[in-house]
């Protein structure tokens, strides 16, 4: 095959499976949820706690957008927000019951696309889709930076 012909190949199979993905990501999204503000749930859950400046150093992002999305998370149940003994000016963030369900909940479609993709690969095919996705994903988020 020609390189023209390889390139139409990629790009139709990631476009193909970008859809797909978002496709997934919105049957289970039902509070239409950002990627920013996933970034943050996810953050709190490997954190357990967190004030607004640790957040925007671990997502490198300002102050200000971390505060943004924190409020409208907040609206919606997901997170709570504590005053600092320390420094009242300072919130200890963390994640609610609902936010933790909502988690969890991702978590299980995660597992779900999984088990679909699985079922459509050998486990030959399953390690090396694993690796080049890695991959790719590397490249793109270097590229991003």
């Amino acid at each position: 095959m020609n390189k023209q012909l390889y390139n139409s190949k990629l790009e139709e199979g990631l476009l193909r499976l970008q859809c797909e993905l978002v496709a997934e990501r919105n049957k289970i999204n039902t509070e239409n949820i950002s990627w920013f503000q996933y970034d943050l749930l996810e953050s709190l859950y490997h954190t357990n706690r967190s004030r607004p400046a640790e957040l925007s150093n671990n997502l490198g992002v300002s102050r200000s957008k971390i505060s943004k999305g924190l409020k409208s998370l907040k609206e919606i149940g997901y997170i709570k927000q504590e005053k600092s003994n320390s420094d009242a000016r300072e919130l200890w963030t963390e994640l609610t019951d609902k936010g933790f369900k909502f988690l969890k909940e991702i978590q299980r479609g995660h597992e779900h696309l999984a088990e679909i993709a699985s079922s459509a690969l050998t486990s030959d095919e399953q390690l090396l889709f694993a690796e080049l996705c890695l991959k790719v994903s590397k490249i793109f988020e270097e590229k991003r930076n």
